[in-house]
């Protein structure tokens, strides 16, 4: 360590040493695993959107296959970068001093950090969870759903709130899935929404047209439906498709093909179909969608879990939605890290009912980022960034806040009505302890053992 730090102190700032404390021999891989993957999440979180080099030669055989295999299988996110060094007898045989090794493992979670659908949205990018370390029960059970389903070539609809990671789950389940074309890093998807006023074009975008099919038609096109064939197709608020556009559609989700607009030749097309939508089951099958194209995308049903009923893995959402936000936004102020994991603003966004879900965070990071970029302080960055989430939408006896989504991490979902409760008693009387204890009909010792508790207030 003391040779390496003077070669490497004139070009690094700082050098963060990580010891393993324990017991067990350097030849145990799964004792070497759980540490390494403690560590590369500590640098993950630690430098988002940095590349991470991991270096490969020191160590016993058993290190090297450790580092070697969490570096090359998907799970270190992020940008990285596996070296190795050649010793004195390498060097001697003609060996370069430095190596960069290039070995890839296909595996799902390398597919699914690599993939992304053609068209997403700013807030759901599709990869807004590490999936290794989800916490909550309910993202897990919806996880498992989805693995479960992933290997069946039937289509499945995602049914979730605006802005809870319909895209990002998607992408999970395609990685999951063998319906996918290994080259290249975006697969087949739509925003259904572009295609409200100018059916037409829902048309051409999917099933292709021929040169002189309409007025503009210059030109050949393939559709997206077409381009599919053996992979996934990824249909994002469904109903938003005319049903016109629905009825065509039928014969190719089928598999008893199409036909591009002005084209006389059928085309044949084998994919997987996704969709997701905001609306309620009650809302597409009475208004929005066709019957029968409705019978034909709902051979499975998935409710996406809300933010709020995952209030342990608000934490890693708002890591990666602040990351995210740095660049859509273009800047990075000085020291914005440290709000990764800013217990204010932590505890905020975990107590509040995040209509907008992912969206809600967005907002928030987006406005943070501007206020400490504009020079405010801490405390007036917090303040004006958290003040621009819906109050009404997050309050105590907010007319939606008994809606029940299941599965649910209950514990969780308890300790954040209790919580908000507190935190109404406690702004009602100004904070006299005494007097929000009485307008809770609780005594005053039992009202503090619940503020120490959650030491929030």
């Amino acid at each position: 360590m003391k040779t390496l730090r003077q070669e490497l102190t004139p070009h690094c700032p700082k050098i963060h040493r990580r010891p393993w404390k324990t017991s067990a021999t350097p030849t145990d891989h799964d004792e070497i695993r759980k540490f390494a993957e403690r560590v590369l999440t500590f640098v993950r979180q630690s430098h988002p959107n940095d590349v991470m080099v991991i270096h490969l030669s020191p160590g016993t055989p058993a290190m090297h296959a450790v580092w070697l295999a969490l570096g090359s299988t998907g799970f270190a996110s992020g940008p990285v970068k596996l070296i190795q060094t050649s010793d004195q007898r390498a060097l001697s045989s003609g060996k370069p001093p430095l190596q960069v090794v290039d070995f890839r493992l296909d595996t799902v979670l390398r597919r699914y950090a690599a993939a992304r659908p053609y068209v997403t949205e700013d807030a759901d990018s599709g990869q807004v969870w590490d999936l290794t370390q989800i916490q909550s029960q309910a993202l897990k059970s919806t996880l498992e759903k989805l693995r479960k389903w992933a290997p069946l070539r039937v289509p499945v609809l995602l049914l979730g709130e605006r802005g809870s990671g319909k895209t990002t789950l998607a992408n999970y389940l395609r990685a999951e899935s063998p319906f996918q074309k290994l080259k290249g890093e975006s697969w087949p998807s739509v925003v259904c929404g572009q295609f409200r006023t100018t059916p037409q074009l829902a048309r051409s975008e999917l099933f292709g047209h021929v040169k002189g099919a309409f007025s503009g038609a210059e030109k050949q096109r393939t559709g997206l439906l077409e381009k599919a064939d053996g992979d996934t197709v990824f249909f994002d608020e469904i109903a938003d498709i005319d049903h016109d556009t629905q009825r065509l559609l039928i014969a190719a989700l089928e598999g008893r093909g199409f036909y591009p607009l002005g084209g006389e030749q059928l085309v044949r097309s084998k994919f997987r179909v996704i969709c997701a939508t905001n609306r309620t089951l009650e809302e597409l099958t009475t208004t929005l969608l066709d019957r029968d194209f409705f019978d034909r995308i709902n051979s499975v049903v998935i409710q996406v879990p809300a933010l709020r009923d995952c209030t342990a893995d608000i934490p890693l959402a708002w890591r990666a939605v602040l990351s995210q936000a740095t660049q859509i936004a273009s800047i990075q102020p000085r020291e914005w890290e440290r709000f990764r994991d800013h217990p204010e603003v932590l505890r905020h966004l975990m107590g509040h009912r995040l209509p907008g879900n992912f969206r809600d965070l967005q907002r928030v990071a987006l406005h943070l980022l501007a206020e400490l970029n504009y020079g405010s302080s801490d405390a007036e960055a917090i303040g004006n960034a958290l003040s621009c989430l819906d109050v009404d939408s997050g309050g105590v006896g907010s007319e939606n806040i008994f809606t029940p989504s299941l599965p649910a991490d209950f514990p969780s979902v308890l300790a954040q009505f209790e919580r908000k409760w507190l935190e109404a008693a406690m702004k009602e009387a100004n904070g006299n302890v005494s007097k929000a204890a009485r307008l809770l009909g609780m005594k005053r010792e039992n009202f503090n053992n619940r503020i120490k508790k959650y030491n929030t207030l």
